[in-house]
């Protein structure tokens, strides 16, 4: 049986490549190729079929033969031609993939190194917590683009680069692009010329708003803040935080580090994307802040999709000691959700003061909270002091 193996790596398209396999999986093993089933989160996204192949190990992931040769397996029973894998997962175990599976052939995409920089401070604020602006990197992370021209030399034929960039892709569609590939350029009969997008960046606004409510602990309410914010779009959805010097400087890297990926793993569209790299015009720069303006337009939009949990979030930045300290965040927020609003009863703040610090405790039915240490004295005083400021839940109500 034929293997392919999408591996990333991340910050080019996997999860829009992902959702649209898992939704057409029928339509693939009607043609021969076998997808394995596979979660998702609500935002789509997933680790594809990173456990068909490999399994949880003492805190880590190992190799399972077998689950390797269950999922063979089911594609024979489905009499289909070939295996196809996607993971980003799979781009650091590569090795491991390739002694298991010789034959297997593998596909990458190769970004722009500049734009993965920015990308990545862009999601590392969006879902890790992430409070501090972006930093200049004099020399640009190139770990990705070095390990796929390690790849390139060892694979030879073996590995397909495709290069990341819209107007590249096969009918402008990264979709369609990875098809491409996986069918050898054959006419295939798919509708998906405009698939939909997965896991959308923010616009400023939102992502400056999420870098502010980062310094507050969300607890359970991070979730469902990503998925309000996702659907802003009435902000500024083109920008970069980049100055014209830096940027210039991250271009002049980014070619010198793609022509030498080229060298080692020689691939069609290389030129192509060196010359859409040199094109690319600075613009669009904005500084890393929001008016008192900006900010009331998010909170309302926020409260248009989801009033309970813009007060929850409210009272997570109201509970914190220091919280008139972020102007004009917290200005725009006490004008949104006046803080009478937003505050419970005491011993209602101290169960949600809780909960937001320590989301693994157990509540149960009779919402009394047990743990394993029956230390529940000790968790409140924590809080009190550190966490939720009782002089914080006060000055709160006085506020009001």
């Amino acid at each position: 049986m034929k293997t392919i193996i999408h591996i990333g790596p991340p910050k080019t398209g996997t999860s829009a490549i992902q959702k649209w396999l898992k939704d057409h999986a029928d339509c693939l093993m009607s043609n021969g190729v076998y997808y394995p089933e596979h979660q998702q989160d609500s935002n789509g996204i997933s680790s594809g079929n990173f456990l068909s192949v490999f399994s949880a190990h003492n805190g880590d992931y190992v190799y399972s033969p077998q689950k390797l040769q269950d999922t063979i397996a089911k594609a024979q029973a489905a009499n289909c031609h070939t295996l196809l894998l996607s993971s980003e997962f799979f781009f650091s175990r590569l090795p491991t993939l390739l002694k298991a599976i010789p034959d297997a052939q593998f596909i990458a995409y190769v970004r722009n190194p500049a734009q993965l920089h920015e990308s990545h401070y862009n999601q590392s604020v969006k879902r890790h917590g992430n409070t501090a602006v972006i930093k200049r990197a004099e020399t640009l992370p190139m770990h990705t683009l070095k390990r796929l021209g390690e790849y390139g030399q060892q694979l030879g034929k073996k590995l397909t680069l495709r290069a990341y960039h819209d107007d590249l892709f096969v009918n402008k569609s990264i979709v369609c692009d990875f098809l491409s590939v996986v069918f050898n350029n054959n006419d295939i009969d798919f509708d998906v010329k405009a698939p939909e997008r997965v896991n959308p960046g923010y616009c400023l606004e939102a992502l400056e708003i999420k870098r502010c409510f980062n310094y507050y602990e969300l607890g359970q309410y991070a979730g469902r803040l990503d998925r309000v914010l996702q659907a802003y779009d009435k902000g500024i959805k083109q920008f970069t935080f980049v100055g014209k010097h830096q940027f210039n400087d991250y271009k002049r890297q980014s070619i010198r580090w793609i022509e030498r990926l080229a060298e080692q793993a020689p691939f069609e569209q290389a030129e192509e994307l060196i010359a859409v790299i040199q094109k690319q015009p600075h613009q669009h720069f904005f500084k890393q802040e929001v008016s008192k303006a900006q900010c009331i337009d998010v909170f309302n939009f926020i409260a248009s999709q989801d009033r309970a949990l813009l007060k929850s979030l409210a009272l997570c930045v109201y509970a914190q000691p220091q919280v008139e300290d972020r102007f004009p965040f917290v200005a725009a927020l006490f004008e949104t959700v006046r803080p009478k609003e937003a505050l419970p009863s005491f011993i209602q703040y101290t169960k949600d003061a809780i909960y937001s610090r320590y989301p693994t405790l157990i509540v149960n039915s009779e919402k009394t909270i047990n743990t394993k240490k029956n230390d529940f004295r000790g968790y409140v005083c924590n809080l009190l002091q550190v966490r939720f400021s009782l002089m914080a839940y006060i000055k709160a109500l006085l506020a009001s």
